[in-house]
């Protein structure tokens, strides 16, 4: 990073440099030096020309934003920053020098060089630093010198040069043999050609020999009675092992968590934490008398055999285990053995597994053999050789749930609204269960799963269902449930109810023909059929007749007087005889029929408009037909009127214009309620 000086224009430049103002340029930083206590010197080289020298300001930054130190009206070459961040982090500095007229130029940045020192593989010191800057400063040699320091020799105040053509930022120490449990101090130099020289800070760290102990076996890790992790392994081959250095896996990191002292103690008890709800991995290191550690078994480490809590399937009535599989076994696990104790018992071994060609996948086995209401008790047992580890144990108590016992279609009632009201007595003690409701169309032949009610959906008692998907009048439908448990197995099905589909018709003008067919699956039989009528002109519907379960077909004599209403409608009603173990006293309706009648026409054979018959057109009692057409002709043929409301006659006008008395020719067609084409023709008289 530089600073520049900012020129606004080549012609400010020129016109400031006619009135003699100086405009330096900036010093060259050559060498940053970290003394022992964390303090940092800066040197630089200084301009040729300091005739128009104001003050150097210095700027310091940590790796985040530069705030300026001081401001020095001296002229020099360096400046100590007295502070102890050397010694913490890379510090980051750069000089402004300032013109009497307050011009500035900055220098390019320098960093301290910070050394860090990885000491964690026993006899080796690996030195890690920073450049001074990308490019290093004008002057800098190509090379770093590296130098050390034992402390084991307090006469020995100087430093030894041990490198000085290292052209990178990364250096290995090899400890020599013989330094046993003795510190080594490093740091790093760079010579500029200006006489100055950038040093680091100092980064030492305790060493030993690089004869380190054989790695030991590390042959078994187990669970006991008590959950605890029992780690075992071989003394040593080392005859100078003092410790064993106990290792378990942090993330990614392993971690000493404990040593064991003396070559021959080759057990240990993990009791910090409960090894049959958390699964750790273990190594071991063994560490000599001079504390050189070493290689650990992090490449071939071992873990518990961890099972899994007993996963019980309700459903399917049986335990699945999980567990992980013991890895890095010598010689190679043989087979996992599955142990259970039932209500207590001994155990007794129910399974041989072959173990998974990856070691790193979990096992698994599903024991099928189960009885509700059973106590079980699991483990596992790895079998390598002559040598075996076990898991914890762990629990699982059986149990079935709750069947459900009864389910009663109570009724299907079609409504006047053509929809279908369903009722369906359900078993509510049920925790959990879906009833699912199903319809047969026969005009389609299909039978539809159109509704769907889970136990916590259930909004009252018994179960009521609206079908509004249906057309009645067209057909019967047939009704049945399915009751599955909380499973989703299907344990019941429900009778089946046919609902009435009511028909009818004319056999003559006094006489409407009633059929319909028979209402199905109650649990007790139809007591009866009761036959309801209402009129045109009523708001209340009332009984006409009552028939016995056995027959579906009633004949409703209709006098003259109700014959003038045009239209009567019907339907049935089924009564259910009381009784039965569900005990329900239910009324199912057929679908509503209108039947209409035919309306007797008059005529009129003459009218006057603006008097009291001042319109002409047929006059019914009420007209039942359908394709109405009522047309009226002059003499000379030509349509006049033409309507196909039966309500509308002609006033005599057309166009506007009243025309001529006469006599007038009509035609009436139509289509009556029989389905017959009536075609009448007539004449009528228009008189002024």
């Amino acid at each position: 990073m530089k600073k520049h000086l900012t020129y606004i224009s080549l012609f400010l430049t020129f016109t400031l440099n006619s009135f003699n103002v100086f405009a330096f340029e900036p010093v060259i930083v050559t060498c940053a030096e970290v003394h022992p206590d964390g303090s940092v010197t800066i040197f630089w080289e200084n301009p040729s020309d300091l005739s128009d020298f104001k003050q150097y300001d210095i700027y310091h930054s940590s790796g985040t934003n530069f705030v300026k130190l001081i401001s020095i009206n001296i002229i020099t070459d360096n400046y100590t920053h007295i502070t102890n961040l050397g010694n913490q982090a890379q510090q980051f500095y750069y000089v402004e020098i300032i013109s009497q007229s307050d011009e500035n130029e900055g220098s390019e940045i320098i960093s301290t060089i910070f050394l860090q020192l990885d000491s964690s593989d026993p006899g080796k010191a690996t030195l890690v630093w920073n450049a001074i800057d990308e490019l290093l400063p004008t002057g800098s040699s190509d090379f770093y010198k590296i130098y050390k320091r034992i402390h084991e020799e307090p006469e020995n105040l100087n430093w030894e040069l041990i490198a000085d053509d290292i052209n990178n930022t990364l250096y290995n120490y090899i400890v020599e043999d013989g330094l046993c449990n003795d510190s080594i101090n490093f740091k790093i130099e760079m010579e500029n050609s200006s006489g100055c020289i950038s040093v680091s800070n100092i980064k030492g760290d305790w060493f030993n020999e690089t004869n380190f102990p054989d790695i030991p076996v590390f042959d078994s890790v187990s669970i006991d009675i008590n959950s605890n992790a029992i780690l075992g392994w071989q003394p040593s081959t080392s005859q100078d092992v003092d410790k064993y250095f106990l290792y378990e896996l942090d993330g990614s990191t392993w971690q000493i968590f404990d040593e064991i002292l003396g070559i021959n103690n080759t057990s240990y008890t993990d009791t910090r934490y409960n090894a049959c709800r958390e699964n750790h991995s273990y190594a071991i290191s063994a560490v000599d008398l001079c504390e050189n550690n070493g290689q650990g078994t992090f490449l071939q480490p071992l873990r518990p055999i961890f099972l899994d809590s007993i996963r019980f399937n309700v459903c399917k009535q049986q335990d699945t285990l999980y567990w992980d599989q013991y890895i890095n076994a010598e010689p190679e696990v043989e087979n996992y053995l599955v142990w259970r104790s039932d209500n207590g018992s001994d155990f007794n071994l129910i399974q041989t597994l072959p173990p998974l060609s990856n070691d790193t996948i979990r096992m698994s086995f599903i024991d099928q053999n189960i009885n509700p209401g059973t106590n079980y008790e699991y483990f596992i047992q790895a079998v390598f050789g002559n040598a075996s580890s076990s898991s914890c144990k762990k629990n699982a108590n059986s149990f079935s749930y709750k069947i459900p016992q009864h389910i009663y279609f109570a009724n299907a009632d079609v409504l006047q609204t053509n929809e279908i009201d369903l009722l369906v007595d359900v078993d509510t003690s049920l925790f959990s269960c879906t009833w699912e409701l199903h319809r047969y169309d026969p005009l389609s032949n299909i039978d539809d799963n159109f509704s769907s009610t889970q136990k916590s959906q259930l909004q009252g008692f018994p179960l009521n269902i609206l079908d509004i998907d249906v057309d009645p009048k067209t057909t019967y439908y047939e009704y049945y449930a399915l009751v599955y448990d909380s499973c989703g197995i299907e344990r019941l099905e429900s009778n089946k109810l046919k609902t009435i589909h009511l028909s009818g018709s004319k056999t003559d003008q006094q006489t409407n023909h009633l059929e319909w067919n028979a209402f199905e699956g109650w649990e007790t039989e139809v007591e009866k059929y009761d036959i309801y009528r209402i009129s045109a002109n009523e708001t209340n519907a009332i009984l006409i007749g009552s028939v016995d379960n056995q027959t579906y077909e009633y004949d409703d004599l209709i006098s003259s007087d109700q014959a003038t209403e045009g239209k009567l409608s019907y339907w049935v009603e089924a009564k259910q005889t009381i009784g039965g173990d569900y005990n329900y006293n239910s009324y199912s309706n057929s679908n509503l029929i209108d039947i209409f009648f035919e309306s007797n026409i008059y005529f009129p054979n003459a009218f006057r408009p603006g008097g009291l018959n001042n319109e002409f057109k047929p006059i019914f009692n009420f007209f039942s037909g359908s394709n109405y057409s009522f047309q009226i002709f002059n003499r000379w043929g030509q349509l006049v009127f033409e309507t196909s409301d039966p309500e509308e006659g002609w006033d005599g006008l057309v166009d506007g214009k009243s025309q001529i008395s006469g006599t007038y020719v009509y035609r009436l067609f139509y289509k009556s309620i029989y389905e017959i084409d009536v075609d009448q023709k007539g004449t009528v008289l228009l008189i002024k």
